[in-house]
């Protein structure tokens, strides 16, 4: 998960007088979260200046449009035409000077500022509304509406001609876009992100906690806050406490400012503050609206029929293994995912609940991913929340919320769970440190490293005891954790690039050397490797003749185009070479890749996966020639020479007079054909082979063994032979027959198939070559008289075979 950090913010937590954005990037990924991209603030800002009205005009020619003169500072008094709806006399506004860069009405590109009339008035410069210089997010205004400073933002106190960047406190800031690893939710949060950074860095941390709020007895105004945790597995900790006295100002900007550098829109006070707390301690809180809530407050599953109007204004019907917050008459709030629109904080609010808790991270993520809902809350507690987080961040918020709303506490906070927190400890001995980086390190050393991470340690001698801290209980497990946050902070540049001696080379796996093996006789056949999605549409596999239904379906797809998991390759490979027909006219492709298959009827339990070969040709005469060819070298690759050769009917995927099945000791090992010209057309292809082979059927008999038999030295001899037989007979097992015959039958090779005049119908005529040889001699004529007779006599026993006159 990527976090976005101000730089200014994060300086408040710990000291980085003395780095720059541009070391601190350097430094932290060597050691810590990796800082992939610095975004220097304001620089779209550039030559955008605060201007003051001090005169306004109607402009003569346009009733719309009216003459503005601006105090630009340094740059002067300006005449500016202006058609803002809310333009006056005496405004602080934005004002382009000519060269900068705005988004004219906040739509389409960046244009360039230059002098022009408007009218018949010359213009010097442009009077900006919010969307025309990127700042909508940060004050939205309705259309026409120009930014004013003085209503947007009160407090601002500067001269004219002040760059707007200066002014918003943008250019002294750079933002980090930084890759948090999933077990470290901790660095999530800001403060979390600043106690790694004074570890690596080795600079003072600077945050200081809020004064925990210790649950009381007593009387509130309207009534003590009630909670009941009703799904114990599913709820580790809850805590909530009631604000009466709320007032809902306007965000202050210094804090507007941080959740937009954050990627986050302001909404109001209440709602900014608990994305604030979010921000800064990676712990989620929501806030309700307190006279939308009826009764207590329950941590419970949906029950049947229920659903709730999220915050996103989409109504969601709960399945029953979502957690919900409830009050006596309905849900309130989606556990851990988003809260209701209906017990949400409104302006006219002054009674807030104030909700902190811990979920089981597996409920959270199951119940996202079937509501197809993520939000930044939900992507923290799916990683696992400590059980003393809450207790801090509730603290925080109320701290906010009475400094910037009035708000007050009343009655009694409700803290219920594991309210008692014990924190895990583990040892390790500075040996085992040193063995395990490879370096000589001293115990005080890496005492000190954790000591600058929060661990709290004691030594006896070389044993090294260190307790964890709570913000880290859900990534240290071991002792042997300690050796790599030791390594890190230490740097790995510091231990030696030395190969590891006497270590023995790990067993290949077996399958992986028969899927490279494919992989290069593929190539060596002039096939072109295609990498295609697991995931499908129902559309590609109706459109080439499969039954969606029977596969897996993937309960939150990211599309639709990838809903199902596919048990053949071979659509895959159909819609390629469609959208490839028009680059290439002639493609020979293939791709080695798992298939899925259902483990039982259920459908509920994980897939079956099957590597399997899927090859396509297309563009070139007799593709199924070229397709079978193809399956003999793939199969030879691996071991397989004696194939039985059947055709195939019956499949409305495959043509039905030109499609075979290759088998090998009673196992189906490659089918191979035509594709139905009906499948072909909905592909807009024409003729088109196809190769689909099971790999798991193949692998068990494959066998890299090669035996060598000598050609032999004397000359061979070669005899045509037609015959006619029963037109159903396969030219296959005629083959088959004649090489059982004797070893002196070294070839057989067909070479012509005819029907019609002088052959009997239901018949055919099928005429091979064949080649005779002896290993010590010369065979003589008589020899291979007796030969052609008993292959003559074998073919008439089996197929009722005769001699073609």
């Amino acid at each position: 998960m990527n976090s976005l950090v101000s730089y200014d913010w994060l300086s408040e937590y710990v000291d980085l007088s003395k780095v720059t954005p541009d070391e601190f990037a350097r430094r932290m990924s060597l050691s810590g979260p990796a800082v992939e991209k610095i975004i220097p603030q304001g620089k779209d800002l550039d030559g955008i200046v605060v201007g003051f009205v001090t005169e306004v005009k109607p402009h003569p020619n346009a009733d719309k449009l009216r003459l503005a003169t601006v105090n630009a500072g340094e740059k002067g008094m300006l005449s500016i035409v202006c058609g803002g709806s809310n333009l006056a006399q005496n405004q602080w506004v934005a004002v382009a000077l000519v060269g900068s860069r705005v988004r004219w009405h906040g739509e389409g590109d960046l244009i360039t500022l230059v002098p022009t009339e408007i009218r018949g008035i010359p213009s010097e410069g442009m009077i900006c509304a919010a969307n025309e210089i990127g700042l909508f997010d940060a004050f939205p205004h309705s259309e026409r509406e120009i930014l004013d400073f003085g209503i947007a933002l009160p407090e601002m106190n500067v001269k004219a001609g002040t760059p707007v960047a200066d002014a918003l406190g943008l250019s002294s800031d750079s933002v980090m876009d930084i890759e948090v690893t999933s077990n470290r939710v901790d660095a999530m949060g800001m403060v979390g992100m600043a106690r790694e950074a004074a570890a690596i860095l080795d600079e003072k941390f600077l945050w200081k906690e809020s004064k925990v709020l210790a649950p009381k007895k007593g009387k509130a105004e309207k009534g003590n806050l009630s909670a009941k945790i009703l799904a114990k597995e599913a709820c580790t900790r809850y805590m909530a406490v009631r604000m009466e006295g709320v007032t809902l100002n306007t965000t202050p900007w210094w804090m507007k400012r941080r959740l937009l550098s954050a990627g986050i829109r302001p909404i109001n006070i209440a709602v900014d503050i608990s994305n604030y707390v979010m921000l800064e301690l990676a712990q989620p809180i929501h806030i309700f609206d307190a006279d939308a809530v009826k009764g207590g407050l329950q941590i419970r599953y949906a029950q049947a029929d229920e659903s709730i109007l999220a915050l996103d204004g989409k109504i969601y019907t709960l399945p029953d293994s979502v957690l919900v917050i409830a009050d006596a008459e309905k849900p309130v709030a989606i556990a851990g995912v988003m809260g209701g629109e209906m017990s949400g904080v409104k302006s006219q609010s002054s009674s807030i609940i104030i909700e902190v808790a811990t979920f089981d991270e597996v409920i959270i993520r199951r119940g996202s991913r079937k509501l197809n809902i993520q939000t930044d809350a939900q992507l923290r507690y799916e990683k696992g929340l400590s059980t003393a987080a809450p207790a801090f961040a509730l603290a925080r918020a109320v701290e906010l919320l009475t400094e910037l709303t009035g708000a007050k506490v009343v009655g009694e906070v409700v803290d219920l769970g594991q309210t008692m927190y014990k924190a895990k400890s583990y040892s390790i001995t500075s040996d085992e440190v040193n063995r395990q980086i490879g370096i000589t390190m001293t115990q005080k050393s890496m005492v000190d490293i954790l000591k600058r991470l929060g661990f709290a340690v004691k030594t006896v001698g070389k044993k090294i005891q260190v307790t964890v801290p709570w913000w880290r209980d859900h990534d240290i497990e071991d002792g042997r954790d300690f050796v790599e946050e030791i390594a890190r902070i230490q740097g790995y540049a510091s231990i030696p690039a030395e190969i590891p001696f006497g270590l023995m080379p790990r067993p290949i796996d077996q399958e992986l050397v028969w899927e490279r093996r494919i992989r290069e006789t593929s190539k060596m056949l002039g096939m072109t490797e295609i990498y295609s999605y697991s995931f499908v549409s129902e559309a590609l596999l109706t459109k080439a003749g499969y039954d969606p239904k029977r596969m897996l379906y993937v309960q939150n797809p990211l599309t639709a185009d990838f809903a199902v998991m596919r048990t053949t390759l071979l659509p895959s490979l159909l819609e390629i070479a469609a959208q490839n027909q028009e680059r290439f006219t002639e493609q020979r492709l293939f791709e080695v890749a798992n298939v899925y298959y259902p483990q039982s009827e259920t459908w509920n339990t994980l897939p079956d996966e099957q590597l399997e070969i899927g090859a396509l040709f297309i563009g070139m005469d007799e593709a199924w020639r070229a397709a079978k060819g193809y399956v003999e070298n793939i199969l030879s690759s691996l071991g397989l020479h004696e194939v039985a050769w059947k055709r195939l009917s019956g499949d409305s995927f495959w043509h039905p007079g030109r499609s075979v099945q290759a088998f090998y000791k009673g196992d189906l090992v490659a089918t191979v054909g035509e594709v139905s010209p009906a499948l072909l057309k909905n592909f807009k292809l024409e003729r088109a082979a196809m190769v689909d082979i099971p790999l798991e059927k193949i692998l068990p008999h494959a066998s890299s063994t090669k035996t060598y038999h000598p050609d032999s030295v004397f000359p061979e001899a070669k005899r045509d032979l037609a015959i006619v037989i029963d037109r159903h007979v396969e030219y296959d097992d005629i083959a088959r027959a004649i090489r059982r015959v004797d070893p002196l039958i070294r070839g057989v090779e067909w070479f012509d198939t005819y029907e019609g005049q002088h052959v009997a119908p239901g018949k055919k005529s099928l005429a091979m070559h064949l080649v005779f040889s002896h290993a010590d001699r010369t065979l003589e004529s008589a020899e291979v008289d007796a030969l052609m007779e008993r292959l003559l006599l074998a073919l008439k026993e089996h197929f009722k075979a005769e001699l073609r006159g």
